[in-house]
């Protein structure tokens, strides 16, 4: 199986301000760290961790040189590159010489509408085009809108939708139809492939499995299992009851895959998607 979206960090090396906002998170976690988190876990996507933008290169670069005494392997790194900078084409050419580097991940949960339109970001979306690789999306559902503009303009893109757009899960019936809504036209463009990832992270620390049911199952019909993949968001989303085992049993029992679909859900779809290098 491979976990396609977890974190890595070591405070010490690098600053990771929104941490401070954390504080039971831990202030290094290493392969090793998650290994003992996540021991039915064969290999995993390192999804950047929100360092600082002058550091994401290292970021990338250590993760990369990491050995994992566990075995546990990193299957590619989804690095930060500052798509929207007019020195977005030498950031992603120097990202290029790291050989696990399979995507980019600019974060977009914290900017405003008028983010989205910027020329300067749709350029460097065409230059992440160009090196072959995918870029994980990370927006909450009231930007739903915005990335389906983004991603419709960059059809060649793979795109690929991180926490199922972080869904309204304590709010109305209402923003429940708009979210649905927003992911069915994202689901329509070709492009697109969704994470069932992230849901914990959102919620109330004493929330129970089954509330994530309808949302998994709703993200699921939509994208189907050759378009969807299964990461944990480890250890972001470690501060429920729920062990990194126990999501993925969530995700399963609500999605109620055949075999063949389970294995394209925890394995085959993310190979794909990051045309992951071989080990």
């Amino acid at each position: 199986m491979i976990d396609a979206h977890a974190h890595l960090w070591d405070s010490s090396r690098f600053r990771y301000d929104w941490l401070a906002d954390e504080p039971c998170l831990p202030p290094t976690y290493l392969p090793d760290d998650f290994a003992v988190s996540a021991p039915e876990i064969e290999s995993f996507i390192f999804v950047q961790a929100d360092c600082a933008a002058e550091e994401g290169f290292g970021e990338a670069a250590w993760v990369q040189s990491l050995r994992p005494t566990s075995g546990l392997r990193v299957a590619g790194i989804v690095a930060f590159a500052p798509l929207e900078t007019n020195y977005a084409a030498p950031a992603l050419a120097a990202l290029a010489n790291l050989r696990l580097v399979v995507g980019v991940r600019r974060l977009l949960q914290s900017e405003a509408e008028s983010f989205f339109n910027l020329p300067a970001l749709r350029t460097g979306l065409s230059y992440v085009q160009r090196h072959g690789w995918t870029f994980d999306a990370c927006v909450r559902w009231h930007q739903l809108e915005n990335l389906y503009q983004l991603a419709r303009s960059h059809e060649a893109l793979p795109v690929v939708i991180d926490h199922m757009g972080k869904p309204p899960l304590q709010g109305t019936a209402e923003d429940l139809t708009q979210w649905r809504h927003q992911l069915s036209r994202l689901a329509q463009l070709p492009n697109t492939t969704i994470k069932l990832s992230g849901l914990p992270a959102e919620a109330t620390s004493n929330v129970q499995p089954e509330a994530f049911g309808p949302w998994l199952r709703a993200a699921y019909d939509l994208f189907g299992p050759h378009r969807a993949m299964i990461g944990s968001d480890w250890p972001v989303s470690s501060q429920t009851s729920l062990t990194h085992a126990g999501w993925f049993k969530t995700v399963r029992k609500a999605i109620a895959p055949t075999a063949s679909e389970w294995d394209q859900v925890a394995g085959l779809t993310a190979e794909r998607v990051y045309r992951l290098p071989r080990a």
